[in-house]
C-alpha cells in the first residue's frame, strides 16, 4: 500500500477528494482529508500499488500546481480501513450508521445499521450514501415498499437499511466479490436473515436480479457513467409506481444522467445535493400534483 499526501487549502482538499473518489476507475482506494492549521489541510490518497500512487500524484500536481504531492510506501496493514476508523456515527433520517462501539451509545427510537470501517464502499459518511439513505427513508415513510434491489451494494449499507425498515426482501449485487463478502458479514451482524440476498453481479441484468423483479425500489449508488449505461435495465426492473434512487454522480453530471432516464417512463420527484454530489429519485409512471 502507498500513501500520497499533500498540503493545500481546505477548498482544494475537498475538491480533490471528491475528484479522486468520483473517478472511474480511480487510482485511490480511499481518500481522506485532515485539518493541519487554520489555513491548511492535508489530503491523503491510499493506493494499492506504486503505479496507482504515481497516477494520483499526477492528478494532484495537475489540479494544484505547486502542491508537491509526495509518495510514501506503507507497511503491510489495512490502511484503507484505518483511514476510516474512528469515524463518528452518521445520522440520516431515521437511520444511524456506525460501528458497534458508536452504536452502543445511541439511544432508542432510531434504526441502527451496524457497518464497521473497511475497504468496501458505504460507511454512510459519503454524500452519495447519505443522500440515498435520506431518499430511502422518505420512500419507506410514504409507500412501505416490500421489495428492493441494491445495484453496486458495496458494504451492503443501503440494502441492510431497507430490510431494517421493514422491507420483506432485498436483493443486493456488486461486481466486486470482496465487497459482496464484506456485505455478507455486515448482513449477518445486522441479522437480516433470509430477507437479504447477496450476489456477485455485473450491472442489473443478471438472471438472479431479473428473477427477483420487478422491485418496489431500485437503489443504484454507483457512478455517472455506469448509471447512464444501465438506464434501460434499471427502468425495466422497477414496477409501475415504484421508485428508482440514483447516486454516485457529481452535481455537474446530473444533465447526462437525467437525459438517460428521462425517456424511460420515469418521473423525477426528488433531488438532493450533499457535498457536491447529487441523489435523484424517480417514480415509474406519471405523478399527479402533490405526489
Amino acid at each position: 500500500m502507498y500513501r500520497v499526501h499533500a498540503i493545500m487549502s481546505r477548498a482544494d482538499a475537498e475538491r480533490l477528494s471528491d475528484l479522486l473518489a468520483g473517478m472511474d476507475p480511480s487510482p485511490a482506494a480511499a481518500v481522506a482529508t485532515e485539518e493541519v492549521s487554520h489555513t491548511t489541510w492535508r489530503l491523503e490518497a491510499f493506493c494499492h500499488d506504486e503505479d496507482s500512487a504515481r497516477g494520483a500524484v499526477e492528478i494532484v500536481d495537475h489540479e494544484i500546481p505547486g502542491a508537491r504531492a509526495a509518495i510514501e510506501k506503507l507497511e503491510d496493514r489495512d490502511w484503507v480501513a484505518q483511514s476510516l476508523a474512528g469515524l463518528p456515527a452518521v445520522h440520516a433520517g431515521p437511520y444511524v450508521v456506525a460501528g458497534a462501539h458508536e452504536l452502543a451509545r445511541i439511544s432508542g427510537g432510531r434504526i441502527p445499521v451496524w457497518i464497521e470501517a473497511g475497504p468496501a464502499f458505504g460507511t454512510g459518511h459519503h454524500g452519495t450514501t447519505m443522500g440515498c439513505l435520506l431518499a430511502l427513508s422518505d420512500i419507506v415513510r410514504k409507500t412501505r415498499p416490500e421489495t428492493v434491489l441494491d445495484v453496486g451494494t458495496g458494504s451492503g449499507v443501503l440494502a441492510i437499511a431497507a430490510v431494517k425498515s421493514g422491507v420483506r426482501r432485498a436483493v443486493a449485487g456488486d461486481i466486486d466479490a470482496e465487497s459482496v463478502r464484506i456485505a455478507r458479514e455486515n448482513a449477518k451482524n445486522n441479522r437480516t436473515g433470509r430477507r437479504m440476498k447477496l450476489l456477485v453481479a455485473t450491472g442489473a441484468n443478471s438472471a438472479a436480479v431479473r428473477t427477483g423483479g420487478p422491485y418496489d425500489v431500485v437503489l443504484a449508488n454507483i457512478l455517472a457513467r455506469p448509471l447512464v449505461a444501465l438506464a434501460g435495465d434499471i427502468a425495466r426492473l422497477v414496477r409501475p409506481g415504484g421508485h428508482v434512487v440514483l447516486s454516485g454522480l457529481l452535481t455537474h453530471q446530473e444533465p447526462s444522467v437525467r437525459a438517460a432516464y428521462g425517456n424511460r417512463g420515469l418521473t423525477l420527484v426528488r433531488r438532493g445535493r450533499l457535498s457536491g454530489w447529487s441523489t435523484l429519485t424517480y417514480v415509474r409512471g406519471k405523478v399527479g400534483k402533490g405526489a
